[in-house]
């Protein structure tokens, strides 16, 4: 049977699941973040942001991915999507609190791109990977460029950006509780230095929680999770040791 956000996912890098988490959940879930500051990482300038790379990891926050990733909505969604083959979270989650984000795809980059060597991300046999992202609380800064997730952008984060110069861009607005199902390969960004600099702390923070699934069989979401174990070690050693 079609599912109409499937199919703009195919063809739009991109779709939203709208109020997927109750007001109670999101509360629960920001409560948690909001607690556990001390925790995270402090990756821009701003005094008010944090972020918490490969957050299934620890402890404090291994139950928050789980109440994610096995959401019923998100499960029913990501089967239509890999269409009943096995798939997996490949390693990829994320805790942003108040953190700019520049354009970019979420694919290995820079040092790390080494890994996808022999692999074209954009073969139509490789399968996509998604990237199950949660909004605690209203947004719209989200912008993407739609359907280039369809063909081949660098792997360097200065030629991205230059090539997002050239696009069409769609701002994205999101409600408390809705998920974002995106493609890795998807050129998009998230809130400017300035605006975050102008964004407030404590409860009124911006908090986006998200991870990836890819299919078990896939080259790429294998190449992805030997690189990304590469990353967590050296981001871990930047960050929190």
């Amino acid at each position: 049977m079609p599912n109409p956000s499937v199919d703009a996912l195919k063809q739009d890098g991109v779709c939203c699941l709208k109020a997927v988490f109750r007001p109670d959940e999101v509360a629960h879930f920001r409560d948690k973040v909001l607690q556990n500051l001390d925790q995270m990482g402090r990756t821009r300038s701003a005094s008010h942001s944090h972020h918490l790379a490969g957050f299934h990891r620890f402890p404090t926050f291994a139950k928050l991915h789980a109440e994610l990733a096995t959401h019923p909505t998100v499960t029913a969604f990501l089967s239509h999507v890999f269409d009943q083959d096995p798939y997996l979270s490949i390693g990829l989650s994320d805790i942003t609190v108040n953190r700019s984000q520049h354009w970019h795809t979420d694919l290995l980059r820079g040092p790390y791109a080494q890994h996808l060597e022999g692999i074209d991300p954009w073969a139509p046999t490789v399968g996509p990977c998604i990237k199950v992202l949660l909004y605690l609380q209203p947004g719209k800064s989200l912008r993407i460029v739609r359907g280039s997730h369809l063909s081949p952008t660098p792997l360097d984060d200065a030629a991205l950006e230059q090539l997002a110069q050239s696009e069409t861009v769609d701002r994205l607005e999101l409600e408390t509780g809705d998920v974002v199902m995106m493609d890795l390969r998807a050129l998009h960004r998230g809130s400017t230095d300035e605006e975050m600099a102008a964004t407030a702390g404590g409860a009124q923070s911006k908090i986006l929680m998200s991870t990836v699934f890819a299919p078990l069989s896939s080259p790429l979401s294998q190449a992805i999770q030997v690189g990304n174990a590469h990353r967590m070690v050296d981001w871990d050693r930047r960050h929190l040791l």
